[in-house]
């Protein structure tokens, strides 16, 4: 059995997970990325030290009881799951230009690999102490902020994004109810914020690290 607390990231194409990682590392987890694909292959021609990389399709229900073999193989525990699969299309486009199955995949990535994973780990988690699951979120999704027009993102129009992170906002206040009475945990988080963070820079300040350190309770 790890003495230290054991974390795993998924990572999809936003690029946060190494943030998430060091974050993690450096308050003395262990860290665990699951990434997809093309996520895997960046993400092992980087130095990444002791962070551990596993490949893996999370969107598959079948991965979720791969990923809990394998931790419970290494680690024997899991103490922090971070939500943090996503992909984002369709700048932009209007109703006559969605496409289906770009949306059924995003739903997919940003959705229902979410809930699979948290499904499949639950009995791991169930056994913390202190278990926390955080989704990442995004104000994209946030139907009070995208109808605020004072709101800079408001007249975004990336729709098959907005609507899969609308869902998983209420999937997460959903298993939060569910589990309130457990040891475990569930928390939403955005880490973009309007000024110096954003998906693009891949860079977290020192404010959204704090509040992310804070659901965490570390």
């Amino acid at each position: 059995m790890e003495n230290k607390p054991i974390a795993l990231i998924t990572e999809a194409g936003n690029g946060l997970s190494l943030k998430f990682a060091s974050i993690l590392i450096e308050k003395g987890y262990k860290v665990i990325i699951a990434a997809k694909r093309n996520s895997y292959s960046e993400l092992m021609e980087q130095s990444l030290g002791e962070i551990r990389v596993l490949e893996s399709d999370f969107t598959e229900i079948g991965e979720g009881v791969k990923i809990y073999s394998y931790i419970m193989t290494h680690f024997g525990k899991l103490d922090i799951l971070i939500n943090n699969a996503e992909i984002a299309n369709g700048f932009g486009q209007k109703l006559t230009e969605l496409n289906l199955r770009e949306i059924k995949q995003l739903f997919d990535e940003n959705l229902f690999s979410t809930i699979n994973l948290s499904k499949a780990l639950m009995p791991m988690l169930e056994k913390s102490n202190s278990a926390r699951i955080i989704n990442i979120t995004s104000g994209l999704g946030n139907i009070q902020r995208m109808t605020d027009e004072e709101y800079p993102y408001s007249n975004y129009k990336m729709t098959a994004y907005s609507m899969s992170k609308a869902a998983l906002d209420m999937f997460t206040v959903l298993l939060e109810k569910e589990l309130r009475l457990t040891t475990v945990k569930v928390h939403g988080f955005d880490p973009v914020r309007i000024k110096n963070c954003t998906h693009n820079s891949v860079s977290i300040c020192n404010k959204v690290e704090k509040e992310l350190l804070e659901l965490l309770e570390i």
